[in-house]
């Protein structure tokens, strides 16, 4: 008789023990989803970090900031929110213009897509970009560029004196283009961003095979820093030691686009 009750005590336990951490689960998710709706994640200063160095690959055909202007790309402040293919001035192709007339507005669900694989996404994009593979990279990216609203109008007499602020043009010296400090430099900017549209790894048809032995220094700087036709000018991108570091590159024996 003793030993039954004692059973029947062990069995009411247990159930009430089950029946009471069934609860306190229930109450835990319950209020990680409140949390989650109170305060929702946000992108951290880490995330945004990266991805503004992630944007240099970007830079050569977009660009962002206070003067932003059309590139081979539509600049890109206040893309956060946008309708695709809605920028003034820029002539998107069919299928972005297509893709904003159907709905399509940039945020973060719709740039991870498109960053994945942007002409699997829309068609006939002129994107001359593969997209990023790794999912971290493209939440980093998305983190910064939802970052860039767009910029306070500035009056015409700033736009006037931010024009007539003119760099000089470097000189080059043998020591200076022999280097390899600044060769081994330019070779890593090169590969960063000029071989999105020029040599081996290049989108096809978007630049024509180099011949640096017909280049002087100074005309392979003056496309560097002023561009070229369809080719943006990266003076506002890169800084002076930058761009001749890239001509060190290009002049050097080393040099394979």
């Amino acid at each position: 008789m003793v030993m039954t009750l004692f059973r029947n005590h062990d069995v009411i336990l247990s159930n009430v023990s089950t029946e009471l951490m069934k609860f306190i689960n229930a109450s835990a998710l319950i209020s990680m989803s409140l949390l989650g709706v109170l305060y929702p994640v946000q992108s951290s200063a880490q995330d945004t970090y990266l991805g503004e160095k992630l944007f240099k690959k970007c830079k050569a055909c977009h660009a962002v900031g206070e003067g932003a202007k059309h590139r081979i790309g539509p600049q890109l402040n206040g893309l956060g929110g946008r309708k695709a293919g809605t920028v003034e001035g820029f002539d998107y192709s069919d299928g972005m213009k297509a893709a904003g007339e159907n709905g399509l507005v940039w945020d973060k669900k719709t740039l991870d897509k498109f960053l994945i694989e942007p002409d699997a996404m829309i068609e006939d994009t002129a994107m001359a970009f593969s997209g990023l593979e790794k999912a971290e990279n493209r939440t980093d990216l998305i983190a910064y560029l939802l970052t860039l609203a767009p910029p306070a109008a500035k009056n015409s007499g700033e736009v006037a004196a931010k024009k007539a602020v003119v760099s000089a043009p470097p000189e080059f010296t043998e020591a200076y283009l022999s280097d390899p400090a600044h060769v081994a430099t330019g070779k890593e900017l090169w590969f960063g961003q000029c071989t999105h549209c020029h040599g081996f790894k290049a989108y096809p048809g978007k630049a024509p095979k180099l011949k640096p032995e017909n280049y002087t220094p100074d005309f392979v700087y003056k496309r560097v820093a002023k561009g070229f036709k369809k080719m943006p000018a990266w003076e506002d991108v890169f800084s002076q030691d930058e761009m001749k570091a890239i001509v060190a590159y290009v002049q050097s024996n080393s040099f394979s686009p």
